[in-house]
């Protein structure tokens, strides 16, 4: 794929598992919401096989065959459900991570599904995603849904706001979700309150104070991160929730009713620290909504998030 003038696209990866077809429809829906093409890629992971040069050679000259064999019923589906998205394949042989990250250099936004073919697909799961949100070089999103029923179409959109400078881009995507959505969203910061007593609960007075600045500390922590989306989005009604307690435990209670999670990251490998380490794995396993991880992305053309598909 030459990286010289490239449009922008939705890349999503298939394995031919129903998960991933269900990750197509949902990059198809996205890509259509924002008026660019998107481009369905299947890694044959090389990593799980042995053997010499002369098999090696053979194989090779399979890859495209099992290339089409697996993204043929994914075209098939997005030409059904939306016809005006211009759509494209890309078959490549190596480890999956490594070659989607490659992929996902011009990519708007990385598309996975939640479970892939065989015993060991949470784990696998739990591996691409994670290295698609530490390397790659666009948001992912985990395409999750209850007890593999239809994806979520209804609901708010959820954003999780923990204070820190990669909030913005997490509130970014949220509010232009929202928007293209025509939904609500709601913003939850969770905040933790350490007694300064010996006691495994606070009951002093002292303690009883310093929790409730604290909690008003914390809502100006979520305010001052809105402030300004609100005004930018005026078609999106947006809710505050600021909750002591676990972030993914929040956020997971809210994603029943949802129809998407927002998180965010820094990229690059510098992550947020344990809360996103925790937070994400929590929630790239057990939301019953996709789940959205924003990242900081130098190059992105911001006006891609920001326009509007026709």
């Amino acid at each position: 794929m030459s990286t010289h003038a490239v449009s922008p696209y939705v890349l999503v990866g298939v394995d031919g598992s129903s998960s991933a077809l269900r990750a197509v429809c949902w990059a198809a829906q996205e890509a259509h919401r924002r008026g660019i093409r998107l481009v369905i890629a299947h890694v044959v992971d090389t990593g799980l096989l042995t053997y010499g040069p002369d098999v090696q050679a053979m194989f090779v000259e399979e890859i495209e065959k099992i290339g089409h064999d697996v993204s043929a019923p994914a075209e098939q589906r997005v030409e059904k459900h939306y016809p005006s998205v211009p759509t494209s394949t890309v078959t490549a042989a190596g480890i999956p991570a490594g070659e989607l990250v490659g992929l996902s250099e011009h990519a708007v936004l990385t598309v996975v599904g939640a479970s892939g073919r065989g015993g060991f697909s949470a784990a696998l799961l739990g591996s691409v995603a994670m290295a698609l949100i530490t390397d790659g070089r666009s948001p992912v999103a985990v395409i999750r849904s209850p007890h593999d029923a239809p994806v979520p179409q209804t609901g708010p959109v959820i954003v999780g706001v923990d204070g820190g400078e990669c909030s913005e881009e997490a509130i970014a995507w949220a509010f232009d979700e929202a928007s293209r959505r025509r939904t609500s969203l709601i913003a939850v910061h969770s905040w933790m309150f350490y007694s300064t007593t010996i006691k495994p609960f606070p009951t002093s007075v002292s303690d009883s104070r310093a929790r409730a600045a604290q909690a008003v500390e914390e809502r100006e922590v979520i305010a001052e991160r809105l402030a300004g989306w609100q005004e930018k989005y005026p078609d999106v009604h947006v809710e505050r929730v600021t909750e002591m307690g676990q972030p993914a435990d929040h956020l997971l209670d809210l994603a029943r009713n949802a129809q998407l999670v927002v998180i965010g990251c820094r990229g690059h490998g510098e992550l947020t620290g344990i809360w996103f380490d925790s937070v994400t794995r929590t929630l790239i396993h057990r939301a019953d909504c996709p789940v959205l991880v924003a990242r900081h992305k130098a190059t992105r053309n911001k006006e891609t998030m920001t326009e509007r598909a026709h």
